[in-house]
């Protein structure tokens, strides 16, 4: 099997990226003020502001679990770079040193 490892750190990279760009939305998001009025002065208003406010921390939370999610793969993706990398350098060693047999692959 071949594996392109410099894919897959690319992919890794542009996984924390947008992982970032994610955790940075959540932030700027979480900041923005949502006043109590700020629709009006009666019972129509107050119900608007409460169904914005619960969109509006929802919104938050799926833009920090996507950062989660997206840091997690990031990883993961590095992790499994860094393991087809170890592999192929050590079944390169065993066949430079006339190790290598049927039941090592």
């Amino acid at each position: 099997m071949f594996v392109e490892t410099e894919w897959l750190h690319s992919g890794a990279n542009q996984a924390h990226r947008a992982g970032g760009y994610a955790q940075d939305g959540a932030d700027q998001l979480s900041r923005a003020p949502l006043s109590s009025g700020m629709f009006g002065d009666f019972a129509a208003a107050d119900r608007y502001h409460e169904a914005i406010s619960a969109a509006h921390s929802r919104h938050v939370k799926t833009f920090r679990a996507h950062h989660e999610m997206l840091a997690t793969l990031g990883n993961k993706v590095r992790a499994a770079a860094a393991a087809f990398t170890e592999m192929d350098e050590l079944n390169a060693a065993k066949l430079h040193a006339g190790q290598c047999n049927d039941s090592d692959t």
